[in-house]
C-alpha cells in the first residue's frame, strides 16, 4: 500500500482507516466471542463503508450533480437540486417512467450500494446486466 500523507506530514484518512479496520479485523476480532465479537463484525462494516465514501464520494456527488443538471436544466447544490427534483415528480412535471428520469435513479441507486454493501448479489448482478 502506498503511504500518502497529507501536507500537515501525518497519514491520509484512507491509511487511519486501513490501520484501524487491520487492527480490529486481525488483533482484537479474534479475542472477541458472542454479542462483543458480532458489534466488532458491525464496526468494521460501517468502516468499509466510510473507506468506500472516501474514495469514491466526491466523484459520486459529481456525477449525481451533473445528471441533476442536466435533468433539470439549471445549475444548482445538490440539495437544491435533489429537493427541486422531488417537487418536479410530485408536481408531475417529471414523469416517473421519464426515460432520463430513470437512468439518473439507477446510477444513483447503484453509486449507493457500491459505498454502502458492494458485496449484495443484486448489487453485483446490476453491474454484469446493465445496458452500457
Amino acid at each position: 500500500m502506498a503511504v500518502v500523507h497529507h501536507s500537515h506530514g501525518r497519514p491520509a484518512a484512507s491509511l487511519l482507516f486501513a490501520a484501524v479496520r487491520q487492527h480490529l479485523e486481525g488483533t482484537v476480532q479474534p479475542a472477541l466471542q458472542g454479542a462483543a465479537a458480532y458489534q466488532n463484525r458491525v464496526v468494521l462494516n460501517l468502516l468499509g463503508i466510510l473507506e468506500r465514501e472516501l474514495a469514491s464520494g466526491l466523484a459520486n456527488e459529481s456525477a449525481e450533480l451533473g445528471r441533476l443538471q442536466t435533468l433539470l436544466g439549471r445549475d444548482g447544490t445538490l440539495d437544491e437540486l435533489n429537493s427541486e427534483l422531488s417537487q418536479r415528480i410530485r408536481d408531475r412535471e417529471i414523469d416517473i417512467a421519464d426515460p432520463q428520469l430513470l437512468a439518473h435513479l439507477d446510477a444513483l441507486a447503484i453509486s449507493m450500494l457500491a459505498v454502502d454493501n458492494p458485496g449484495y448479489s443484486s448489487f453485483r448482478r446490476a453491474l454484469t446486466t446493465r445496458a452500457p
